[in-house]
């Protein structure tokens, strides 16, 4: 009996990869092992909200303090919900743009965070700086450990369960765009909106990197662990729009460039939303208030704004590449099946 033809048997380009069952029996254990190590933080936040000051020495909570707690448990439960969507059987089928923007706040929220922690705390412990797990700054030892330890193992499993994910469900991010020169009809305006996030990743370093040094933000003196933290969100802000220029200048859409822009410009984000958040909702002085300059604000404001249109080019750019994947090639070989 003659062998099946090709043509029968190639998976068309942008098709749905065939389920890998240790890919997927990978991912299921990322899911149990994100919402083990995501629900401590979050009873700890429920506690909080409640005004039961566990782990706390900090005589009663203002209703601001308790909104943030309410918001940044919330984003736990965001995150749990994210895990889930990997495994489940609807989560292939859900709307891109429900998947891709949890997991890219995450990305950008947790990433600077954990290399703060992983990098920073060894650094000042050898430097004879303050130790971070006996100090007393209002909270109690083991707090800690369990928020930023917690931070560093969501990333470490969040990251990877969506890469996994997106391997299956979008051909670009396992192959990186087909077209050279940009891709698509919008190319002129993710041209432009992509000039806009370069100037303002580029302005978001520049203030990471002076704050890295001589502290204001969320931290007037910052620590080692936090200037650690400032000055990674600024290279990783560079990197991003590094890798925006090639793009605007032709360059294809690799996956090395595709998670940097997508690291970059999510630590951008999520930084400048959150100091805009805690600007507007938190008291001047208040526990997590920002000491931010009304210069330094409006910049901020600024580069939200024009990493957020970034996004949206970027958005474009991935949609449209996608789309070439998934088109049929017509430059086989006559009775050569489409591999």
């Amino acid at each position: 009996m003659s062998a099946t033809p090709p043509s029968l048997t190639a998976r068309r380009p942008g098709a749905l990869r065939p389920r890998d069952d240790r890919v997927h029996a990978l991912r299921v254990w990322i899911c149990v092992a994100t919402v083990i190590v995501c629900l401590p933080y979050t009873l700890l936040k429920a506690a909080w909200v409640a005004g039961w000051s566990v782990g706390a020495s900090i005589d009663g909570f203002t209703d601001t303090t308790r909104v943030a707690n309410g918001v940044t448990g919330a984003l736990d439960l965001v995150a749990i919900l994210v895990a889930i969507t990997f495994v489940a059987p609807w989560g292939r089928r859900i709307p891109a743009f429900l998947v891709a923007f949890p997991a890219w706040i995450a990305s950008g929220l947790l990433a600077p965070v954990a290399v703060g922690f992983v990098i920073g705390t060894p650094l000042q412990l050898a430097t004879g700086g303050d130790n971070p797990f006996t100090r007393d700054d209002g909270l109690s030892p083991w707090v800690f450990g369990l928020v930023y330890g917690g931070f560093v193992l969501q990333a470490a499993l969040l990251v990877p369960g969506f890469v996994l994910y997106a391997r299956d469900r979008w051909s670009v991010a396992t192959r990186g765009g087909r077209a050279s020169g940009g891709a698509g009809t919008t190319r002129p305006l993710q041209n432009v909106l992509g000039g806009i996030f370069v100037v303002a990743a580029t302005a978001f370093a520049g203030l990471q990197l002076s704050w890295s040094l001589q502290g204001s933000g969320s931290y007037p003196d910052p620590n080692i662990p936090q200037r650690t933290l400032f000055a990674a969100s600024a290279l990783a802000a560079l990197a991003g729009a590094g890798a925006t220029v090639r793009l605007m200048r032709g360059g294809r859409l690799t996956r090395l460039r595709l998670g940097t822009i997508w690291l970059g410009s999510g630590i951008t984000f999520t930084s400048t939303l959150s100091d805009t958040l805690r600007s507007v909702a938190t008291d001047a002085g208040a526990w997590g208030a920002t000491s931010s300059s009304a210069a330094e604000a409006t910049l901020i404001l600024f580069v939200l704004l024009g990493t957020l249109g970034g996004a949206i080019g970027g958005a474009m750019r991935l949609v449209e590449e996608e789309g070439l994947s998934r088109a049929p090639s017509f430059d086989q070989e006559p009775g050569r099946g489409v591999g």
